[in-house]
């Protein structure tokens, strides 16, 4: 039997507000899960891409060793007297080199310069001939072309180019007990190939190997061995670990 209608009216005024908070109740407890659902996507940042282009400064130090020899003419005649002295040079370098890349790819072509102090040294005692020599290389350096290929952030690379060097040799005549020296610049060409790693976006660090070959030259002798000519023909391998600045 239905009441009222004022008594119905009671209990549907009653009955709105419960079901409102039921219905905030639900939502509530159901609002973990949804915000899990609801979670804003993050958009993940790039690591910037390295890239080889650009001009760099840096320094090296290394070690050479190499073959050095003086093969005696007659100065007159031009002929071999058939005597022939071995220097075996050798010792540490060290110096600074600059230079600059352009990457296309995997292809970095560079342009690079170096300059290096030396104490690379060789020579010979023979004392039964009457004589003695010795050879010194005081600094070096070098103009070169670089072609690369990067994988990301190391470099294999090919150089090559001119080289040239403060080569100055020393003779003795141990019998009479004159000494000779002379000294020039000489110029030739080096080669060789190396591996260079970026270790940060300004950091470089490589390790080279270089051959270089000085060609053969004569001094005429007019103090020890007046009459004679020597020739040498002085080649050399470097190995160098070097670090550098990228602009």
């Amino acid at each position: 039997m239905l009441g009222s209608p004022r008594l119905l009216a009671g209990q549907i005024s009653f009955l709105a507000p419960c079901t409102a908070a039921a219905v905030v109740l639900a939502l509530a407890l159901s609002s973990p899960a949804n915000a899990a659902d609801m979670r804003l996507p993050v958009k993940a940042i790039p690591l910037p891409i390295f890239s080889w282009t650009g001009f760099y400064i840096g320094a090296d130090v290394g070690y050479a060793w190499g073959r050095d020899s003086t093969t005696e003419y007659f100065t007159a005649t031009n002929t071999l007297t058939g005597l022939k002295w071995n220097y075996a040079p050798r010792g540490a370098v060290g110096g600074f080199y600059a230079g600059g890349n352009y990457q296309s790819g995997a292809m970095v072509l560079g342009l690079e310069t170096d300059i290096e102090m030396a104490g690379i040294k060789g020579g010979f005692n023979d004392p039964a001939l009457g004589g003695a020599g010795n050879t010194k290389i005081g600094w070096q350096g070098s103009l070169r072309g670089r072609l690369g290929f990067a994988a990301e952030k190391a470099m294999f690379y090919g150089t090559g180019g001119l080289a040239f060097a403060d080569i100055s040799h020393t003779y003795n005549n141990l019998v009479v007990g004159s000494t000779e020296t002379t000294s020039a610049v000489r110029t030739g060409w080096t080669a060789g190939a190396g591996l260079e790693v970026a270790v940060t976006q300004n950091l470089l660090v490589r390790a080279e190997y270089r051959y270089a070959d000085f060609g053969h030259y004569r001094y005429n002798s007019v103090v020890t061995f007046p009459g004679l000519t020597g020739q040498q023909e002085p080649t050399f391998n470097t190995v160098r670990v070097g670090a550098a600045y990228k602009f």
